[in-house]
């Protein structure tokens, strides 16, 4: 299981996994909801997205979507009664995949900044490269019962590189269904943008 905790005053978020619309968002609109309308500052820097995971067999593009996901063994694609091959030493990974994002209210402003970084994967076939982030976001009072939240992020792309299973006759082969290493695509890198514009109006 995978939890993100932050703690603001005594609010209390707590969410799972990580992706492209969420958790960071919903945590900095949070933020920004508690500064706006209680007129507290958040004067201390706090994670919206925190996880230490070594991932195996399943790796995550940084938009939390699956760059790949295979079984634990594996058979030929053009021979479903050949033998059955292990697969989970293939893909699993070196170490720890580390993914954070860190956020910080410029003192005395309603500006918030927010960083982060994602370390990749590295496997004996697959290695995700790894990401950093940049963010800002901010808040408008129109009124006493209405605001705006303005949130703007980007992960810079981050690539993935596969690396193909090799017969004893030296013929290559995508690992995770052996076909043809020939025939198998590679992966694009992928790159997580987004611009999110959200009013609120109280009654």
């Amino acid at each position: 299981m995978r939890i993100v905790v932050i703690c603001i005053g005594f609010l209390i978020f707590a969410v799972a996994a990580y992706g492209a619309d969420g958790p960071h968002k919903e945590i900095i609109v949070n933020a920004l909801k508690y500064q706006a309308w209680s007129g507290q500052s958040i004067d201390f820097p706090f994670f919206s997205e925190l996880q230490f995971q070594r991932e195996v067999r399943s790796f995550k593009k940084i938009n939390g979507d699956e760059f790949i996901s295979v079984a634990p063994m594996v058979i030929s694609a053009y021979d479903p009664t050949s033998a059955a091959y292990e697969l989970t030493s293939f893909y699993t990974a070196k170490s720890p995949r580390t993914h954070l994002i860190l956020n910080y209210f410029i003192p005395h402003t309603s500006l918030l900044i927010s960083a982060g970084y994602d370390s990749g994967s590295d496997a004996e076939k697959i290695t995700v490269n790894a990401s950093k982030f940049i963010g800002l976001s901010t808040f408008w009072r129109f009124s006493s019962q209405s605001a705006v939240y303005i949130l703007v992020g980007a992960w810079e792309p981050q690539g993935v590189t596969e690396r193909p299973c090799v017969d004893s006759y030296d013929r290559e082969y995508w690992c995770a269904n052996l076909t043809a290493w020939s025939d198998h695509a590679p992966m694009e890198s992928v790159q997580a943008n987004f611009v999110n514009l959200k009013y609120e109006l109280r009654f």
